[in-house]
Protein backbone atom coordinates (compact mmCIF):
# COMPACT_ATOMS: atom_id res chain seq x y z
CA UNK A 1 0.00 0.00 0.00
CA UNK A 2 1.21 3.26 -1.21
CA UNK A 3 2.12 5.69 2.11
CA UNK A 4 0.74 9.47 2.12
CA UNK A 5 3.31 11.97 3.44
CA UNK A 6 0.99 14.63 4.54
CA UNK A 7 3.25 18.13 5.61
CA UNK A 8 2.40 21.41 6.80
CA UNK A 9 0.50 23.48 3.80
CA UNK A 10 0.69 20.29 1.51
CA UNK A 11 -1.99 18.56 -0.30
CA UNK A 12 -1.92 14.92 0.28
CA UNK A 13 -0.47 12.73 -2.08
CA UNK A 14 0.07 9.16 -2.40
CA UNK A 15 2.76 7.88 -4.26
CA UNK A 16 4.82 10.99 -5.10
CA UNK A 17 8.58 11.34 -6.72
CA UNK A 18 10.81 12.87 -4.63
CA UNK A 19 14.43 14.41 -5.57
CA UNK A 20 17.11 13.54 -2.60
CA UNK A 21 19.81 16.29 -2.40
CA UNK A 22 22.37 14.39 -5.05
CA UNK A 23 19.65 14.51 -7.66
CA UNK A 24 18.36 11.14 -7.10
CA UNK A 25 14.67 10.36 -7.70
CA UNK A 26 13.13 8.00 -5.52
CA UNK A 27 9.72 7.10 -4.23
CA UNK A 28 8.69 7.81 -0.91
CA UNK A 29 5.88 5.48 -0.75
CA UNK A 30 8.58 2.29 -1.15
CA UNK A 31 10.88 0.44 1.31
CA UNK A 32 13.93 1.36 -0.51
CA UNK A 33 15.35 4.69 -1.17
CA UNK A 34 18.08 5.28 -3.10
CA UNK A 35 19.37 8.63 -2.31
CA UNK A 36 22.80 8.44 -4.41
CA UNK A 37 26.10 6.03 -4.85
CA UNK A 38 27.00 5.20 -1.74
CA UNK A 39 23.56 5.28 0.30
CA UNK A 40 20.24 3.64 0.21
CA UNK A 41 18.12 3.46 2.69
CA UNK A 42 15.77 0.45 3.68
CA UNK A 43 12.47 1.61 5.92
CA UNK A 44 11.25 -2.00 6.70
CA UNK A 45 11.14 -1.18 10.46
CA UNK A 46 12.00 -3.72 13.42
CA UNK A 47 8.57 -4.52 14.49
CA UNK A 48 4.88 -2.65 13.86
CA UNK A 49 4.51 0.67 15.34
CA UNK A 50 2.08 3.24 15.57
CA UNK A 51 0.76 3.89 12.15
CA UNK A 52 1.09 7.69 12.80
CA UNK A 53 4.41 7.41 14.71
CA UNK A 54 5.74 5.71 11.55
CA UNK A 55 3.98 8.09 9.29
CA UNK A 56 5.75 11.21 10.67
CA UNK A 57 9.17 9.21 10.47
CA UNK A 58 9.43 8.68 6.99
CA UNK A 59 8.16 12.65 6.40
CA UNK A 60 10.77 13.37 8.58
CA UNK A 61 13.17 11.33 6.81
CA UNK A 62 11.87 12.77 3.84
CA UNK A 63 12.25 16.11 4.00
CA UNK A 64 16.40 14.68 5.46
CA UNK A 65 16.74 12.50 1.95
CA UNK A 66 15.72 15.96 0.60
CA UNK A 67 17.96 18.59 2.53
CA UNK A 68 20.99 16.56 4.03
CA UNK A 69 23.81 14.00 2.84
CA UNK A 70 22.16 10.60 1.95
CA UNK A 71 25.39 9.57 4.67
CA UNK A 72 23.09 11.36 7.32
CA UNK A 73 19.89 10.33 6.89
CA UNK A 74 21.32 7.12 6.60
CA UNK A 75 22.23 7.80 10.33
CA UNK A 76 19.28 8.98 11.60
CA UNK A 77 17.28 6.24 9.85
CA UNK A 78 19.41 3.48 11.42
CA UNK A 79 19.15 5.57 14.82
CA UNK A 80 15.40 5.34 15.21
CA UNK A 81 15.67 1.77 14.00
CA UNK A 82 18.06 1.25 17.33
CA UNK A 83 15.67 2.70 19.62
CA UNK A 84 13.11 1.03 18.28
CA UNK A 85 15.28 -2.59 18.43
CA UNK A 86 16.35 -1.70 22.30
CA UNK A 87 13.33 -0.82 23.63
CA UNK A 88 10.74 -2.56 21.85
CA UNK A 89 8.86 1.02 21.86
CA UNK A 90 5.94 1.06 19.16
CA UNK A 91 6.31 5.07 19.61
CA UNK A 92 8.29 7.44 20.40
CA UNK A 93 7.64 7.96 24.42
CA UNK A 94 9.64 9.91 27.53
CA UNK A 95 9.40 6.30 28.95
CA UNK A 96 10.69 4.43 26.04
CA UNK A 97 13.79 7.11 25.71
CA UNK A 98 14.39 7.15 29.35
CA UNK A 99 15.05 3.54 29.16
CA UNK A 100 16.75 3.81 26.18
CA UNK A 101 19.42 6.63 27.74
CA UNK A 102 19.69 3.76 30.60
CA UNK A 103 20.80 0.65 28.72
CA UNK A 104 23.10 2.56 26.73
CA UNK A 105 26.63 2.18 27.28
CA UNK A 106 28.42 5.13 28.22
CA UNK A 107 30.71 5.32 25.09
CA UNK A 108 27.48 5.15 23.07
CA UNK A 109 25.23 7.43 24.35
CA UNK A 110 26.41 9.47 21.40
CA UNK A 111 23.84 7.06 19.41
CA UNK A 112 20.79 9.24 21.70
CA UNK A 113 22.67 12.05 20.68
CA UNK A 114 21.96 11.81 17.35
CA UNK A 115 18.69 10.95 17.33
CA UNK A 116 17.26 13.92 19.52
CA UNK A 117 18.46 16.16 16.84
CA UNK A 118 15.98 14.11 14.49
CA UNK A 119 13.13 13.94 16.97
CA UNK A 120 13.30 17.61 17.70
CA UNK A 121 13.35 18.50 14.03
CA UNK A 122 10.61 15.95 13.54
CA UNK A 123 8.51 17.80 16.04
CA UNK A 124 9.39 21.29 14.84
CA UNK A 125 8.32 19.91 11.24
CA UNK A 126 4.66 19.78 12.69
CA UNK A 127 4.57 15.64 11.70
CA UNK A 128 2.72 13.72 14.24
CA UNK A 129 4.09 11.53 16.46
CA UNK A 130 7.47 13.47 19.22
CA UNK A 131 4.85 15.18 21.67
CA UNK A 132 5.93 18.36 23.56
CA UNK A 133 6.87 16.22 26.52
CA UNK A 134 9.13 14.25 24.34
CA UNK A 135 10.48 17.67 23.44
CA UNK A 136 11.33 18.94 26.61
CA UNK A 137 12.62 15.70 27.92
CA UNK A 138 14.99 16.25 25.33
CA UNK A 139 16.06 19.49 25.58
CA UNK A 140 16.88 19.06 29.09
CA UNK A 141 18.84 16.43 28.21
CA UNK A 142 22.98 16.88 28.03
CA UNK A 143 24.36 14.10 26.12
CA UNK A 144 28.01 13.18 25.54
CA UNK A 145 29.32 12.72 22.38
CA UNK A 146 31.18 10.26 20.28
CA UNK A 147 34.59 10.26 21.45
CA UNK A 148 37.22 11.20 19.23
CA UNK A 149 41.11 10.70 19.21
CA UNK A 150 41.02 7.93 21.37
CA UNK A 151 43.63 5.79 19.22
CA UNK A 152 45.55 9.12 18.03
CA UNK A 153 46.08 9.79 22.43
CA UNK A 154 47.24 6.41 22.79
CA UNK A 155 49.16 5.85 19.52
CA UNK A 156 47.51 2.54 19.57
CA UNK A 157 49.74 0.86 16.90
CA UNK A 158 46.13 -1.11 15.11
CA UNK A 159 44.30 1.93 14.98
CA UNK A 160 46.40 4.83 15.55
CA UNK A 161 48.25 6.94 13.62
CA UNK A 162 51.37 5.00 11.56
CA UNK A 163 54.88 5.49 12.80
CA UNK A 164 57.22 7.13 10.25
CA UNK A 165 58.59 3.01 9.61
CA UNK A 166 55.63 1.93 9.04
CA UNK A 167 55.02 4.61 6.16
CA UNK A 168 57.99 3.56 4.83
CA UNK A 169 57.72 -0.17 4.80
CA UNK A 170 54.35 -0.28 3.55
CA UNK A 171 55.55 2.38 0.33
CA UNK A 172 58.17 0.03 -0.16
CA UNK A 173 56.08 -2.88 -0.09
CA UNK A 174 53.29 -1.18 -2.77
CA UNK A 175 55.89 -0.20 -5.34
CA UNK A 176 57.03 -3.39 -5.39
CA UNK A 177 53.67 -5.05 -5.21
CA UNK A 178 52.30 -3.29 -8.29
CA UNK A 179 55.50 -3.75 -10.30
CA UNK A 180 55.03 -7.54 -9.53
CA UNK A 181 51.76 -7.33 -10.26
CA UNK A 182 50.69 -8.41 -6.45
CA UNK A 183 48.20 -5.50 -6.76
CA UNK A 184 46.08 -3.48 -9.64
CA UNK A 185 46.97 -0.29 -11.27
CA UNK A 186 43.73 1.19 -9.87
CA UNK A 187 44.17 -0.33 -5.90
CA UNK A 188 48.06 1.04 -6.15
CA UNK A 189 46.54 4.14 -7.17
CA UNK A 190 44.01 4.84 -4.54
CA UNK A 191 46.21 3.66 -1.52
CA UNK A 192 49.28 5.96 -2.74
CA UNK A 193 46.40 8.56 -2.90
CA UNK A 194 45.16 7.81 0.75
CA UNK A 195 48.56 8.02 1.73
CA UNK A 196 49.50 11.28 0.02
CA UNK A 197 46.67 13.35 0.68
CA UNK A 198 45.40 12.05 3.45
CA UNK A 199 41.61 12.67 2.18
CA UNK A 200 38.64 10.96 2.62
CA UNK A 201 37.78 8.04 0.14
CA UNK A 202 34.51 9.69 -0.48
CA UNK A 203 36.31 12.78 -1.27
CA UNK A 204 38.70 10.46 -3.66
CA UNK A 205 36.05 8.74 -5.51
CA UNK A 206 34.35 11.88 -6.59
CA UNK A 207 37.61 13.05 -8.21
CA UNK A 208 38.25 13.49 -12.18
CA UNK A 209 40.53 13.60 -14.65
CA UNK A 210 40.56 17.95 -15.10
CA UNK A 211 40.96 17.83 -11.03
CA UNK A 212 44.38 17.14 -12.12
CA UNK A 213 46.74 20.05 -12.34
CA UNK A 214 50.24 20.43 -14.13
CA UNK A 215 51.60 24.20 -14.47
CA UNK A 216 54.69 24.71 -16.29
CA UNK A 217 54.55 28.11 -15.58
CA UNK A 218 57.65 30.57 -14.07
CA UNK A 219 60.12 27.58 -15.78
CA UNK A 220 58.89 25.55 -13.61
CA UNK A 221 57.07 22.50 -13.19
CA UNK A 222 54.70 21.93 -10.71
CA UNK A 223 51.59 19.31 -9.80
CA UNK A 224 48.81 19.83 -7.87
CA UNK A 225 44.94 17.93 -7.57
CA UNK A 226 41.69 19.92 -6.63
CA UNK A 227 39.81 18.17 -4.61
CA UNK A 228 36.02 17.79 -3.85
CA UNK A 229 35.15 19.05 -0.38
CA UNK A 230 32.82 16.96 1.64
CA UNK A 231 30.98 17.01 4.90
CA UNK A 232 29.42 20.41 4.26
CA UNK A 233 26.24 21.51 4.75
CA UNK A 234 24.24 22.52 1.85
CA UNK A 235 27.43 21.21 0.15
CA UNK A 236 26.21 18.98 -3.64
CA UNK A 237 28.56 16.79 -5.80
CA UNK A 238 31.75 18.61 -6.35
CA UNK A 239 29.84 21.63 -4.94
CA UNK A 240 33.36 23.11 -3.77
CA UNK A 241 37.37 22.58 -4.19
CA UNK A 242 40.45 22.43 -2.36
CA UNK A 243 43.44 22.38 -4.40
CA UNK A 244 46.53 20.43 -3.33
CA UNK A 245 50.21 20.52 -3.54
CA UNK A 246 51.16 16.90 -4.78
CA UNK A 247 54.36 15.32 -5.95
CA UNK A 248 54.65 14.42 -9.70
CA UNK A 249 55.04 10.50 -9.13
CA UNK A 250 51.03 11.06 -7.70
CA UNK A 251 50.45 13.07 -10.57
CA UNK A 252 51.54 10.12 -12.74
CA UNK A 253 49.76 7.21 -10.84
CA UNK A 254 46.25 9.11 -11.18
CA UNK A 255 46.46 10.24 -14.72
CA UNK A 256 47.31 6.82 -15.70
CA UNK A 257 44.66 5.62 -13.80
CA UNK A 258 42.40 7.98 -15.58
CA UNK A 259 43.37 7.40 -18.75
CA UNK A 260 42.10 3.70 -18.31
CA UNK A 261 39.00 4.92 -17.38
CA UNK A 262 38.64 7.29 -20.75
CA UNK A 263 39.38 3.73 -22.42
CA UNK A 264 36.93 1.69 -20.60
CA UNK A 265 34.28 4.86 -21.77
CA UNK A 266 35.72 5.26 -25.30
CA UNK A 267 35.12 0.93 -25.73
CA UNK A 268 31.81 1.24 -24.03
CA UNK A 269 30.54 3.91 -26.47
CA UNK A 270 32.50 2.84 -29.61
CA UNK A 271 34.40 5.79 -30.28
CA UNK A 272 37.03 8.18 -29.10
CA UNK A 273 35.88 10.28 -25.94
CA UNK A 274 36.03 14.21 -26.89
CA UNK A 275 39.24 15.85 -24.55
CA UNK A 276 36.45 18.29 -23.18
CA UNK A 277 33.95 15.25 -21.76
CA UNK A 278 37.20 12.95 -21.25
CA UNK A 279 38.09 15.37 -18.63
CA UNK A 280 34.56 15.08 -16.64
CA UNK A 281 35.34 10.90 -16.75
CA UNK A 282 36.26 9.99 -12.80
CA UNK A 283 39.63 9.05 -11.96
CA UNK A 284 38.28 5.87 -10.16
CA UNK A 285 35.31 5.24 -12.00
CA UNK A 286 32.32 2.22 -11.57
CA UNK A 287 33.53 0.48 -13.86
CA UNK A 288 30.80 -2.25 -14.16
CA UNK A 289 28.13 0.54 -14.60
CA UNK A 290 30.55 2.67 -17.24
CA UNK A 291 30.62 -0.65 -18.95
CA UNK A 292 27.08 -0.52 -19.36
CA UNK A 293 26.82 3.08 -21.61
CA UNK A 294 25.69 2.67 -25.30
CA UNK A 295 26.15 6.41 -26.26
CA UNK A 296 28.15 10.03 -25.75
CA UNK A 297 24.87 11.22 -25.18
CA UNK A 298 23.98 9.13 -22.44
CA UNK A 299 27.94 8.90 -20.79
CA UNK A 300 27.36 13.29 -20.81
CA UNK A 301 24.23 12.60 -19.38
CA UNK A 302 25.15 10.63 -16.28
CA UNK A 303 28.45 12.86 -15.67
CA UNK A 304 26.55 16.38 -16.49
CA UNK A 305 22.93 15.75 -15.27
CA UNK A 306 20.97 15.78 -12.18
CA UNK A 307 22.42 13.24 -10.29
CA UNK A 308 26.68 13.22 -11.77
CA UNK A 309 28.05 10.75 -9.55
CA UNK A 310 26.82 7.04 -11.01
CA UNK A 311 29.71 6.76 -13.31
CA UNK A 312 32.16 7.31 -9.61
CA UNK A 313 33.21 4.49 -7.65
CA UNK A 314 31.21 3.91 -4.62
CA UNK A 315 33.33 4.07 -1.14
CA UNK A 316 32.03 0.17 -0.55
CA UNK A 317 34.22 -0.58 -4.03
CA UNK A 318 37.15 1.79 -2.57
CA UNK A 319 37.26 -0.21 0.54
CA UNK A 320 37.69 -3.11 -1.00
CA UNK A 321 40.15 -2.12 -3.03
CA UNK A 322 41.73 -1.11 -0.10
CA UNK A 323 41.14 -4.62 2.29
CA UNK A 324 42.56 -6.50 -1.33
CA UNK A 325 45.71 -3.69 -0.68
CA UNK A 326 45.94 -5.40 3.05
CA UNK A 327 45.54 -9.01 2.27
CA UNK A 328 48.32 -8.80 -0.52
CA UNK A 329 50.62 -7.00 2.04
CA UNK A 330 53.89 -8.29 3.28
CA UNK A 331 54.31 -4.75 5.34
CA UNK A 332 54.94 -5.24 8.80
CA UNK A 333 54.67 -3.48 11.68
CA UNK A 334 57.86 -2.95 13.67
CA UNK A 335 56.02 -2.44 16.72
CA UNK A 336 53.89 -5.67 16.76
CA UNK A 337 55.66 -7.47 14.12
CA UNK A 338 52.44 -8.23 12.53
CA UNK A 339 51.08 -7.36 9.03
CA UNK A 340 50.11 -3.16 9.26
CA UNK A 341 46.70 -2.96 9.50
CA UNK A 342 45.38 -0.28 6.32
CA UNK A 343 42.62 1.77 6.83
CA UNK A 344 41.34 5.30 5.45
CA UNK A 345 40.83 6.93 8.68
CA UNK A 346 44.96 5.95 10.15
CA UNK A 347 46.09 7.50 7.05
CA UNK A 348 44.03 11.51 7.80
CA UNK A 349 45.19 10.65 11.52
CA UNK A 350 49.25 9.90 10.70
CA UNK A 351 48.98 13.23 8.25
CA UNK A 352 47.55 15.46 11.73
CA UNK A 353 49.91 13.45 13.93
CA UNK A 354 53.01 14.26 11.93
CA UNK A 355 51.97 18.01 11.14
CA UNK A 356 51.20 18.18 14.72
CA UNK A 357 55.32 16.95 15.34
CA UNK A 358 56.41 19.46 12.92
CA UNK A 359 55.07 22.19 14.80
CA UNK A 360 52.03 23.42 12.75
CA UNK A 361 49.45 24.77 14.67
CA UNK A 362 45.21 24.21 14.73
CA UNK A 363 44.66 26.13 11.68
CA UNK A 364 46.95 24.59 9.10
CA UNK A 365 46.25 21.22 9.94
CA UNK A 366 42.35 21.98 9.82
CA UNK A 367 43.23 23.31 6.30
CA UNK A 368 45.66 20.22 5.59
CA UNK A 369 42.88 17.78 6.44
CA UNK A 370 40.47 19.84 4.85
CA UNK A 371 38.38 20.62 7.77
CA UNK A 372 35.86 23.74 7.74
CA UNK A 373 37.35 24.95 11.71
CA UNK A 374 39.61 24.02 14.26
CA UNK A 375 37.12 21.65 16.61
CA UNK A 376 37.94 18.84 15.44
CA UNK A 377 41.30 18.76 15.21
CA UNK A 378 42.33 18.92 18.58
CA UNK A 379 43.10 15.34 18.82
CA UNK A 380 46.47 16.44 16.77
CA UNK A 381 47.21 19.77 18.98
CA UNK A 382 46.86 18.46 22.35
CA UNK A 383 49.80 16.35 23.99
CA UNK A 384 49.65 12.41 22.83
CA UNK A 385 51.99 9.28 22.59
CA UNK A 386 55.11 9.76 21.06
CA UNK A 387 54.55 7.35 18.08
CA UNK A 388 58.02 7.32 16.77
CA UNK A 389 60.43 4.51 18.45
CA UNK A 390 63.78 6.20 19.10
CA UNK A 391 66.48 3.25 17.27
CA UNK A 392 69.45 2.91 18.80
CA UNK A 393 72.16 -0.41 19.19
CA UNK A 394 70.04 -1.94 21.39
CA UNK A 395 66.33 -1.01 20.33
CA UNK A 396 67.77 -1.97 16.70
CA UNK A 397 68.70 -4.67 17.32
CA UNK A 398 65.55 -6.47 18.95
CA UNK A 399 62.97 -4.72 16.13
CA UNK A 400 64.73 -6.34 13.08
CA UNK A 401 62.71 -9.62 13.64
CA UNK A 402 59.78 -7.43 13.89
CA UNK A 403 60.32 -5.21 11.07
CA UNK A 404 61.82 -7.80 8.48
CA UNK A 405 63.05 -4.62 6.57
CA UNK A 406 65.87 -6.68 4.51
CA UNK A 407 64.14 -7.47 1.09
CA UNK A 408 67.08 -9.47 -0.17
CA UNK A 409 67.72 -13.09 -0.45
CA UNK A 410 70.34 -14.49 1.96
CA UNK A 411 73.10 -16.62 -0.62
CA UNK A 412 76.18 -18.55 1.04
CA UNK A 413 78.65 -17.48 -1.19
CA UNK A 414 78.89 -15.20 -4.15
CA UNK A 415 78.70 -18.28 -6.28
CA UNK A 416 74.95 -18.81 -5.76
CA UNK A 417 73.55 -15.43 -6.60
CA UNK A 418 72.17 -14.78 -9.71
CA UNK A 419 75.14 -12.83 -11.95
CA UNK A 420 77.69 -14.22 -8.93
CA UNK A 421 79.89 -14.77 -12.32
CA UNK A 422 80.38 -11.24 -12.96
CA UNK A 423 82.55 -8.91 -10.93
CA UNK A 424 79.99 -5.08 -11.53
CA UNK A 425 77.16 -7.43 -9.61
CA UNK A 426 79.11 -7.01 -6.57
CA UNK A 427 77.86 -4.18 -3.88
CA UNK A 428 80.81 -2.56 -2.06
CA UNK A 429 80.20 -1.00 1.17
CA UNK A 430 81.80 3.04 2.13
CA UNK A 431 85.02 0.66 2.94
CA UNK A 432 84.75 -0.63 -0.44
CA UNK A 433 84.27 -4.76 0.49
CA UNK A 434 81.64 -6.09 -0.46
CA UNK A 435 78.91 -7.11 1.37
CA UNK A 436 76.50 -9.04 -1.85
CA UNK A 437 75.57 -9.38 -5.10
CA UNK A 438 72.74 -7.05 -7.31
CA UNK A 439 70.41 -9.43 -9.00
CA UNK A 440 69.13 -6.80 -11.39
CA UNK A 441 69.94 -6.36 -14.72
CA UNK A 442 68.82 -2.81 -14.85
CA UNK A 443 70.83 0.14 -13.91
CA UNK A 444 71.23 1.48 -10.49
CA UNK A 445 72.67 4.28 -9.56
CA UNK A 446 71.27 4.26 -6.00
CA UNK A 447 74.34 3.08 -3.88
CA UNK A 448 74.57 0.23 -1.47
CA UNK A 449 72.51 1.91 0.91
CA UNK A 450 69.57 1.10 -0.93
CA UNK A 451 70.28 -2.22 -1.58
CA UNK A 452 69.35 -3.66 1.91
CA UNK A 453 65.66 -2.82 1.09
CA UNK A 454 65.72 -3.69 -2.50
CA UNK A 455 64.43 -7.19 -3.45
CA UNK A 456 67.26 -7.74 -6.06
CA UNK A 457 69.80 -7.59 -3.17
CA UNK A 458 71.56 -11.02 -2.36
CA UNK A 459 73.45 -10.41 0.76
CA UNK A 460 76.53 -13.03 1.60
CA UNK A 461 76.33 -14.93 4.42
CA UNK A 462 79.83 -13.53 5.40
CA UNK A 463 79.52 -10.24 4.21
CA UNK A 464 80.86 -7.25 6.35
CA UNK A 465 77.11 -6.28 7.36
CA UNK A 466 78.16 -5.62 11.10
CA UNK A 467 80.49 -2.80 9.45
CA UNK A 468 77.87 -1.10 7.49
CA UNK A 469 75.54 -1.02 10.82
CA UNK A 470 78.54 0.50 12.41
CA UNK A 471 78.99 2.76 10.21
CA UNK A 472 75.11 3.70 10.40
CA UNK A 473 75.07 3.84 13.77
CA UNK A 474 78.07 6.28 14.39
CA UNK A 475 76.45 8.82 11.48
CA UNK A 476 72.99 9.06 13.41
CA UNK A 477 75.33 10.09 16.23
CA UNK A 478 77.12 12.66 14.64
CA UNK A 479 74.54 13.93 13.47
CA UNK A 480 72.29 13.66 16.61
CA UNK A 481 75.50 15.66 18.37
CA UNK A 482 75.22 18.47 15.71
CA UNK A 483 71.74 19.37 17.08
CA UNK A 484 70.22 18.43 13.35
CA UNK A 485 65.94 17.92 14.12
CA UNK A 486 64.36 14.66 14.64
CA UNK A 487 63.52 13.95 11.08
CA UNK A 488 66.93 14.16 9.97
CA UNK A 489 68.68 12.28 12.82
CA UNK A 490 65.95 9.42 11.94
CA UNK A 491 66.18 9.37 8.33
CA UNK A 492 68.21 6.03 8.14
CA UNK A 493 65.76 4.14 10.54
CA UNK A 494 64.19 1.89 7.93
CA UNK A 495 67.73 1.10 6.50
CA UNK A 496 69.15 0.28 10.22
CA UNK A 497 66.45 -2.02 10.72
CA UNK A 498 67.15 -3.39 7.55
CA UNK A 499 70.82 -4.29 8.02
CA UNK A 500 70.28 -5.21 11.50
CA UNK A 501 67.58 -8.28 10.05
CA UNK A 502 70.46 -9.16 7.42
CA UNK A 503 72.93 -9.93 10.17
CA UNK A 504 70.56 -11.52 12.49
CA UNK A 505 69.61 -13.50 9.15
CA UNK A 506 73.37 -14.08 8.33
CA UNK A 507 73.59 -15.57 12.32
CA UNK A 508 70.40 -17.80 12.24
CA UNK A 509 72.06 -19.52 8.58
CA UNK A 510 75.28 -19.87 10.43
CA UNK A 511 73.79 -21.87 13.80
CA UNK A 512 71.83 -23.76 11.48
CA UNK A 513 74.90 -24.64 9.53
CA UNK A 514 76.29 -25.18 12.96
CA UNK A 515 73.99 -27.62 13.83
CA UNK A 516 73.60 -29.71 10.84
CA UNK A 517 77.77 -30.03 11.11
CA UNK A 518 77.32 -31.50 14.78
CA UNK A 519 74.40 -34.05 14.12
CA UNK A 520 77.07 -35.34 11.22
Amino acid sequence: MPVELVQPGRVEVTGLRAVSKDGYPFDPSSNQWRLNKDVQLSLVLPHRIDPATELGFRSTLLRYAEEASGLHARNMENRFKRYLRDTGASQVAVADLCNWRAILPAHEQWQLGGLKGFLLAWHDYGFKGVSKDVVDVLQGWRIQGNEKGASVASGCPDSGPYTDLEMAALLDWANLAVTRRSISLDDYAYLLALVMTARRPVQLAALRGRDLIRDESNGTESFSLRVPRAKQRGLRFRGEFRTLAIIEDLYLVLQQSHRRSIGLASKAVGQAIHPELAGEIPIFANQERLAKVTSVRELERLLMGNAPDQLHATTSSLSSALQRCARASTARSERTGEFIRLSATRFRHTRGTKLRRDGFGAFVIAELLDHSDVQNVGIYTQNTAQEAVVINELVGAQLAPFAQACLGTLVTTERDAIRGDDPRSRVPNDRQNAVGTCGSYGFCASGYRACYTCSHFQPWLEGPHEEVLADLYAEKDRVRSAGCADVVVNANDQLILAVEHCVLLCRDARLRSQAVLTQE
